[in-house]
């Protein structure tokens, strides 16, 4: 044991004596200040440190690929930015183009001339040909809604005939091709829009704020698509006029003495400021009317055509349900009764008063308001949207009266527009040479 205690000692000793000799020269110096200071007044000198050198430089093909990797990541994501940014800004645009805004009329400006207004007025009317592969055709006009190319136009124009094509003349003599976008049979306006080209957008004014007996001008193109615009001057004879569109609805319309004749269809209705007020859309024929045309008013204008455009269809158009017939006071006094208002004729299936009403029933009031004529209640139904409620007060047969609150439904209708083939009827007399009298029942 005691072999084995010196062996370790000898060959496995961690301190050496070098090492202890070492340690105590260290603690002697700590004692000494001037050791200590010249310790730290000798730092260690940096510039004698060999700096590494064990790297290779990168290589001139490195580099350039490098650049044109970096080049290429700045350049996409400009393009993705780019992108964005642009699709952002169009939809800005086109939301801006189809947002008409309906100028009020000039208080202190003196109105212009007709030759003025036609200047003014004329760069915004277009022609426009419909045809279709079979050989149909008519003729037709149109006022410029957008410079983007959006036109505004009648729906009847393309009834009689399918599939049709668009042709638009521009009075700058220019040819385009036009595409068809949405219409709608109830307000007798449709959309169809140029692709390519900046156009000049007409100025639309406030429809309400016409009188009776202003003078207007009508712009269009009656004889000849491709021809130069007319004029043709006239004043207000109605600025509230109900005329039966179709076969079941009424519509509110102006009524005018300006001339409006075939191919007018579509034109402007235009006030001695150049605003145009009115979409041309009709006239009574037939040798026991003279002067009577009329036109869809620019508050229609502005809120059916927003929404062709934006959802290809009339998407507020609000609608009772009913078919019905007027009982005016007249009416009343023949027929023993003792109440004005709209006998019920029938109710569709998706009206708020199915179930509820029977024919013969006869809404006397809405909105706590007797009806006196149907335009009242027409008007108040014509002024709201789809979802708003009126309440209505009912007599039936057994003369008790009940209220009901109602709320309206969507009135989308249809476009005249069709791709299926269309009979031809052009051996039969006019639909129209009854001169647009109306057909009972009406609708709402």
């Amino acid at each position: 044991m005691e072999e084995f205690n010196n062996n370790f000692n000898q060959e496995e000793n961690f301190v050496s004596e070098e090492e202890t000799s070492q340690t105590e020269d260290f603690f002697d110096s700590i004692n000494d200040d001037s050791k200590i200071e010249e310790s730290f007044a000798n730092p260690i000198n940096y510039s004698a440190v060999k700096p590494i050198d064990d790297y290779k430089p990168m290589s001139k093909g490195l580099k350039i690929f490098a650049i044109i990797m970096a080049a290429m990541i700045v350049l996409s994501a400009s393009c993705v930015t780019g992108y964005f940014f642009g699709k952002n800004s169009n939809n800005i645009s086109n939301s801006k183009d189809i947002e008409m805004s309906l100028a009020a009329k000039p208080k202190e400006t003196d109105e212009l001339t007709p030759a003025q207004i036609y200047n003014t007025v004329n760069k915004s009317i277009v022609g426009i040909y419909i045809y279709n592969i079979e050989g149909k055709a008519s003729q037709a006009s149109g006022v410029v809604y957008s410079k983007d190319g959006y036109i505004v136009t009648n729906d009847h124009i393309y009834s009689e005939i399918s599939s049709p094509k668009f042709k638009v003349y521009t009075s700058d003599g220019k040819e385009y091709s036009a595409t068809y976008v949405a219409g709608d049979k109830i307000s007798d306006l449709a959309v169809l829009k140029i692709k390519e080209g900046k156009f000049s957008p007409a100025i639309f004014g406030n429809s309400k704020e016409l009188i009776y007996g202003e003078r207007v001008v009508a712009i269009g193109r009656p004889n000849d698509a491709t021809a130069d615009s007319s004029i043709t001057s006239g004043i207000i004879s109605a600025v509230h006029r109900r005329v039966q569109t179709t076969s079941s609805y009424s519509a509110s319309l102006i009524q005018t003495d300006s001339a409006i004749n075939p191919g007018s269809s579509g034109g402007a209705l235009v006030n001695m400021y150049g605003q145009v007020v009115g979409i041309t859309s009709s006239k009574l024929a037939g040798v026991e009317y003279d002067a009577i045309g009329y036109a869809i008013p620019t508050v229609t204008v502005k809120r059916i055509v927003e929404e062709l455009i934006k959802d290809g269809k009339v998407v507020s158009r609000a609608k009772l349900g009913i078919s019905y017939t007027a009982i005016n006071s007249v009416t009343a006094e023949l027929n023993g009764l003792d109440y004005t208002g709209l006998s019920v004729a029938s109710v569709t299936e998706d009206s708020d008063l199915f179930g509820k009403l029977n024919a013969g029933d006869v809404i006397t009031h809405v909105n706590g308001i007797e009806i006196t004529n149907d335009n009242f209640i027409l008007d108040i139904i014509e002024n709201s949207k789809a979802g708003d409620k009126i309440s209505i007060t009912v007599v039936s047969k057994n003369g008790r009266a009940t209220d009901y609150d109602v709320v309206l439904k969507a009135n989308i209708g249809e476009s005249s527009y069709t791709t299926e083939k269309i009979p031809d009827t052009s051996s039969e007399e006019s639909s129209s040479s009854n001169g647009g009298t109306f057909d009972f029942p009406f609708g709402e």
